[in-house]
């Protein structure tokens, strides 16, 4: 069985390989196609191998009044007062009675308004490598324990994301397995605060570009001839231009807070109690020039369609360059919110938003990696069955 050197760097764009001397050095380069959504919706797809219509992951929160963590709150009442910190009381108390193992956890809704909260339940309750993390599909976590084939995780620590890279510099096996995963996860955070093109980044980059370097040829002391794959799960585009969808309703007469609604960096979904409503919300949306309504189109050619109206009966899309503006929230005197200057989530084939893909082994003539290749190409290069209803395909010449 040939050893596999994994290694997946959250939100590297293939421009700043050149600022890692190492891994600019390897032949076989290629861009990868991200999926429509963000980090949960890319997950899911490189680690099952099937598209977000399949694994039904595209947003950490989800419409779901029945199994919502919030529901106490609503027969408490307590959704009457709106409050920043009720709202923290209420999270707090939330996640203190609440077991949710998943990467994001339970997150604080400081943007959404109190008496919404009872309506939504996140999507995701266990961790990627968990068992079972999809209901439907396994994962290549439990693909490789079913066929009791051995492997390291090494820097996918939920509440270290920023200093994984730490973490995997100091990953020295006494046995290499079949499957190794380096999780390094410094780079979209730090994207997110400074731009992928900043003094920060860069310096970061060359980091990890130094620990990959290091591992790599830890390999090839122990291992000889193996396989390696560096992949990341989208580009970063910086940010613009911002749009507030509260100061826009109210400039038409109407109140957003009014309507269900769940605003994330670049999508807002609503949820609606009657047809009225929904015109509406529409007919506002259609004067907003910085977006679009996502249509059925949108949703059948990247692979969303959903069962049912989990994610929202109507999706409103913000694109490059803009983000939505939820405003600033002052504890204490003091701001708390924070701007991201760069974004991701925009729609997959969007120019200069790609992830990358490095690797020592060739690869066919593709223009690109689809991330639920990545799945299946592991599997074969372990010698493992590849499930039938896999979407992705094995990349190897």
């Amino acid at each position: 069985m040939t050893h596999v050197l994994t290694v997946f760097i959250d939100g590297l764009k293939p421009e700043s390989i050149e600022y890692m001397p190492f891994l600019d050095t390897f032949s076989v380069k290629k861009k990868v196609k991200t999926e429509l959504g963000y980090s949960i919706t890319c997950h899911a797809s490189m680690y099952s191998g099937v598209h977000p219509d399949k694994h039904l992951r595209w947003f950490i929160w989800k419409y779901s009044p029945e199994t919502s963590p919030f529901r106490w709150i609503k027969t408490l009442r307590l959704h009457r007062f709106e409050n920043f910190y009720l709202k923290y009381f209420c999270y707090k108390l939330t996640g203190a009675f609440k077991r949710n193992t998943a990467f994001t956890g339970i997150p604080f809704l400081a943007y959404t308004p109190l008496k919404y909260w009872a309506y939504f339940d996140v999507s995701e309750k266990k961790f990627w490598s968990e068992p079972g993390f999809l209901e439907k599909y396994p994962t290549i976590f439990d693909i490789l324990r079913a066929n009791k084939v051995p492997y390291d995780i090494v820097g996918m620590v939920r509440k270290h994301v920023g200093e994984s890279s730490k973490i995997v510099a100091q990953y020295n096996p006494n046995k290499i397995k079949p499957w190794t995963y380096l999780f390094i996860g410094d780079v979209d955070p730090l994207s997110h605060k400074y731009g992928q093109d900043s003094i920060q980044v860069r310096s970061r980059l060359r980091e990890i570009d130094s620990i990959i370097e290091e591992k790599y040829k830890l390999f090839e002391r122990e291992s000889g001839d193996f396989c390696f794959m560096l992949f990341s799960d989208h580009g970063h585009i910086a940010v613009k231009g911002r749009v507030n969808l509260k100061s826009f309703f109210r400039e038409r007469g109407k109140r957003l807070d009014d309507y269900i609604h769940f605003i994330d960096a670049n999508y807002a979904r609503f949820w609606f109690r009657n047809e009225k409503e929904r015109e509406e919300v529409s007919e506002i949306l259609s004067e907003v020039e910085e977006g679009f309504i996502l249509t059925e189109e949108h949703f059948k050619k990247y692979h969303v369609n959903m069962p049912d109206n989990r994610y929202g009966d109507l999706i409103f899309y913000l694109d490059t360059p803009y983000i939505f503006d939820k405003g600033n929230i002052y504890v204490m005197g003091k701001k708390w919110s924070s701007y991201d200057v760069s974004m991701h989530g925009y729609l997959p084939d969007t120019p200069n938003y790609d992830g990358v893909f490095i690797s020592n082994k060739e690869v066919k003539n593709i223009s690109y990696v689809q991330l639920v290749d990545i799945m299946p190409s592991i599997l074969k290069v372990l010698g493992l069955k590849i499930p039938d209803y896999v979407d992705g395909e094995v990349i190897w010449k």
